[in-house]
């Protein structure tokens, strides 16, 4: 029995790992009446949305955006229509993390010289992705929500993969919008 035991900790941590929310932050207008707007659609500058190519990741993140904001009983709509316009964009940046290895202990010729050994630093680069997600005023322009999820990517990620990405993003950062409308901003 317990010759399956590390194995099924391996696996648990490592699973465990891959299931980690992303870290969200978000920032919104406290002057807006949020509950009044009930309907949105995608912001497109300048753009003719019949010509218009969508990655698969746009068509992911459209699509997950769309499901979320339907069950929150918000529609979409034509943009000349909309109370809300939405625009999303996606960055990668690389990151350092480092990790140092004590090996040990030091004796100088002196009992108080005592000291660690030096010590040796392993340096290691990944990428995180940062999703974005803006809503905009269509009446001038002006974003009056955003919010940001970040999670750190892995260099191969299969299409399954790049699906619970955006699911997971998207959930996050839709978690907590619209806004709630009780909030009282600190001075």
């Amino acid at each position: 029995m317990r010759q399956y035991l590390i194995p099924f900790v391996l696996l648990t941590v490592l699973l465990t790992g891959c299931a980690a929310k992303p870290e969200v932050s978000w920032d919104y207008n406290h002057q807006i009446n949020w509950p009044s707007m009930t309907t949105w659609a995608w912001f497109q500058p300048g753009r003719d949305k019949d010509n218009r190519i969508m990655s698969l990741m746009a068509q992911r993140v459209h699509l997950q955006v769309s499901q979320d904001l339907a069950a929150k009983g918000l529609q979409e709509v034509p943009a000349q229509q909309a109370g809300m316009w939405l625009s999303w964009g996606f960055t990668e940046k690389s990151k350092l993390e480092g990790t140092s290895y004590n090996n040990g202990f030091y004796y100088g010729p002196y009992p108080w010289m005592m000291t660690n050994w030096p010590s040796e630093v392993v340096v290691n680069s990944y990428e995180v992705g940062r999703l974005t997600l803006n809503v905009i005023d269509p009446a001038n322009n002006h974003v009056i929500w955003q919010g940001i999820a970040s999670q750190r990517l892995t260099s191969d990620m299969s299409p399954e993969e790049q699906r619970e990405y955006i699911t997971k993003s998207v959930n996050s950062l839709l978690e907590k919008f619209p806004p709630p409308v009780n909030y009282i901003p600190q001075n």
